[in-house]
This record gives C-alpha cells, sequence and structure tokens, in this order.
C-alpha cells in the first residue's frame, strides 16, 4: 500500500475527533424573575460568579429575584457547550439562591467572549445576608440583619443597614459603607476599606497593603482592634473616648489635640482621649496612624 496514503488517512482519523463539538459561536441568554417565600428573619445565602449585584430591603413579605445574564460570543469553538442556571430554594424560612456551570469550550479558536449579568433582589428589610461571589460588585440598601461577606476580586458598597453584626473577607476588593453599628470584623489583602457613620462597639480589622478610615463613636467598654501591614489606619471618633495603644515598626503616629500622649518610644504609642473608657489596638508596620476627633 503507498505510504503517503497510509499517512494522509491517519491524518483524517485523528482530525474528525476534533471536529466533533465544533460551533459557531452564538449568544446565551438566561433570565430569571420569580417571587419566593422567606421568614421575617431569614437568610438569604448567594453565591454567584462574576455579577453586578444590587440587594435592597423593602417592606414587602417575600423576595422578588430577578436575574439576567447574556453572553455574546463571536468566533468558533471547540467543545461541548456551557450549560448555566441558578437554583433557587426555600430553605427552613431562608432561601438560598446559587448558581450552577457545568461543561464548557476547552477552545476558542477565533473571536471574543463578552457577558453581561445582574441579579437584582428585593426583600424584607429584616433579613440577614450570607455572600460569597468572585469577581463580583455589589450594592446593598435598606438591609437591618447581619451581613457576612466573603469576596475575591470584587468591590462592596453597603448604606442605609442598621444591623449589629458585619463581616467582610475579601480579596483583591474594596469596601464602602454609610452607617453599621455592633460588631465589625473585616479582613482585606489588596483592597481599601472607608467606612463612616457608625456607631461600633466592638471591631476587628486585618489590612494587608491596603488603606482602612472608620468615623464610628467609642462605646463604654468598647473593644477595638485594628492590624495593618503596608497601609495606613485613619480613626475619626465621633464620641466616646479611651486608651489607645499603638504598637508600630517603621511608621508614624499622628493625633489631633484632643489626645493626651502618656508614653512613647520607637516602637509603641499610647494616647489617652477623655470622655470614654474603650479600649483601641493597633498593629502598624510600615504604616500610618491617623487619630483624630471629629
Amino acid at each position: 500500500m503507498n505510504g503517503k496514503f497510509i499517512k494522509s488517512s491517519i491524518a483524517s482519523l485523528l482530525f474528525v475527533p476534533l471536529l466533533v463539538g465544533v460551533t459557531q459561536a452564538q449568544d446565551e441568554t438566561y433570565k430569571l424573575d420569580e417571587v419566593y417565600k422567606i421568614s421575617p428573619t431569614g437568610k438569604i445565602e448567594l453565591q454567584t460568579d462574576d455579577a453586578n449585584v444590587r440587594i435592597t430591603g423593602t417592606d414587602r413579605k417575600d423576595v422578588h429575584v430577578y436575574i439576567y445574564r447574556k453572553v455574546i460570543v463571536r468566533g468558533i469553538k471547540f467543545g461541548n457547550k456551557r450549560e448555566f442556571e441558578v437554583e433557587v430554594m426555600e430553605r427552613g424560612g431562608d432561601l438560598v439562591i446559587r448558581e450552577k456551570e457545568w461543561g464548557g469550550y476547552s477552545v476558542m479558536s477565533m473571536g471574543y467572549q463578552r457577558e453581561e449579568y445582574e441579579v437584582t433582589i428585593e426583600a424584607p428589610a429584616s433579613v440577614s445576608l450570607e455572600i460569597k461571589g468572585d469577581d463580583d460588585d455589589y450594592v446593598v440598601r435598606n438591609v437591618d440583619g447581619s451581613i457576612v461577606m466573603n469576596i475575591d476580586d470584587g468591590d462592596i458598597d453597603i448604606s442605609n443597614c442598621d444591623g449589629n453584626h458585619f463581616e467582610f473577607d475579601l480579596d483583591d476588593g474594596d469596601l464602602e459603607m454609610d452607617g453599621g453599628g455592633g460588631f465589625l470584623y473585616v479582613r482585606s489583602d489588596d483592597g481599601d476599606v472607608a467606612i463612616s457613620d457608625a456607631k461600633f462597639n466592638e471591631i476587628s480589622a486585618n489590612l494587608d497593603d491596603g488603606d482602612i478610615l472608620i468615623e464610628t463613636t467609642l462605646e463604654n467598654n468598647g473593644d477595638y482592634t485594628f492590624r495593618v501591614d503596608d497601609g495606613s489606619i485613619d480613626l475619626r471618633v465621633l464620641g466616646g473616648g479611651g486608651e489607645f495603644e499603638i504598637r508600630h515598626d517603621d511608621a508614624r503616629v499622628i493625633s489631633s489635640d484632643d489626645f493626651t500622649l502618656i508614653e512613647k518610644d520607637d516602637n509603641e504609642t499610647i494616647l489617652k482621649l477623655s470622655n470614654g473608657n474603650a479600649r483601641v489596638r493597633m498593629r502598624a508596620d510600615d504604616s500610618r496612624v491617623r487619630l483624630s476627633r471629629l
């Protein structure tokens, strides 16, 4: 048999499987617009990727969920089509919203892909939130329950949320918040935190390569802990006072005239602010600390 024919036949057989799953790219649209039950003190659990999310507390007694996702693709793809849907479950008075994807294109030979993805939720103002996201941006308004968020590569904007428990775990994202009270936990890597007009009685904040600005009252017997590496701490006291113990390495400490210096050396600065007995502890490495009373 001719050697060239054999090689050509083998090459053809090898090439045929590669054609399986080759598709001319088409737009893909997913839409959900439904109403679900929830307890007045229930929790919304939300998990999404790469979405613009807006959550608003209202006087309604149920939850309206609107999701719109459109993937615009141009070109040719090899492999299996990626399937997408959002699973919504009513569970023990809570509501669980979780996206599901399976399959996927192994290769895009040419072209581009763009995604429009919006999640809008209207819920009773008294509910709590537990959110996990990757590459999402969030706007939260008028939610008075607890808010717990674990976000990778996304920004958070919160206002008019009058709950007493807030937890934020952020990587490569910024947090802006107006209001809030009770307990605050923040861990941020490569992001900035700005919180105004707050009334926290306990704060635990840990930032690496980021700046934190907090305006809050200091409650009597309150406990406030800050640690910043390669960034800055700007604490603006709206009311109350206490003792400020600042440990530092290659850092600069600046305070307004309202603060009385108790002790200072190369590695520690202790200050006192009248009208309260809160305890404020700070650790600043390669950072700047600024304290003021508003």
